[in-house]
């Protein structure tokens, strides 16, 4: 009965277990709990990491002021899914495009509740930014981290670089207290900055 049941769950091991018959009921048993386990109860563990069952997939970039050497607050917003199966603790952004490296500042970000919005006002002191020169990557630190559900948008002060296209590769990485966490991939962020012109 035990056996029957296992192989319906999981078919993937059915012609391995019809050559065999002499399986031991104790491992059927214990195969059989993990298969049923609901895959949105925890986060999936494979090789020793930690992965989003549903890393975040809608995210993107704004910036109010498009003028190259201007001040300006480029907001990058995101929605973890309900089922990501863990909460986000960085995102990596690595420029791909450009004609210089992007300015970011490193003070004083702000996080507020949904998705870009010119009128809202974050809270200091929930995300941080590190930067990686030697790899070129720029990572935002959430704390405390993101759960599953939530709708949350960063304001980092900057300074516009000179005119063009700049575009980012993103990652996101899990909270993983007991393994290294994975990076899972998103998609591009793109900026395009204008230049100045003072003549009428």
């Amino acid at each position: 009965m035990v056996l029957a049941l296992f192989v319906l769950l999981c078919p993937q091991f059915s012609s391995r277990i019809k050559r065999k018959r002499s399986v031991n009921k104790a491992a059927a048993l214990s195969l059989l709990f993990l298969c049923a386990q609901p895959l949105s109860a925890h986060s999936t563990e494979l090789y020793g990491q930690e992965f989003f069952e549903n890393p975040p997939r809608s995210i993107s970039i704004h910036n109010s002021y498009s003028n190259s050497y201007q001040r300006s607050y480029p907001v990058i917003s995101l929605e973890l899914p309900a089922n990501a199966g863990a909460n986000l603790k960085r995102i990596a952004l690595s420029q791909i495009t450009g004609t210089e490296r992007w300015k970011w500042g490193d003070k004083d970000l702000t996080v507020y509740s949904g998705f870009y919005n010119m009128r809202k006002r974050g809270e200091k002191g929930l995300a941080s930014i590190q930067f990686d020169e030697e790899r070129g990557i720029t990572e935002i630190v959430f704390s405390p981290s993101v759960k599953p559900g939530q709708i949350i948008s960063v304001v980092i002060p900057s300074i516009n670089p000179t005119q063009g296209i700049y575009e980012w590769s993103s990652s996101f990485y899990p909270e993983s207290p007991s393994l290294p966490p994975s990076q899972s991939l998103g998609p591009l962020l793109r900026l395009d900055i204008y230049r100045l012109n003072n003549k009428f």
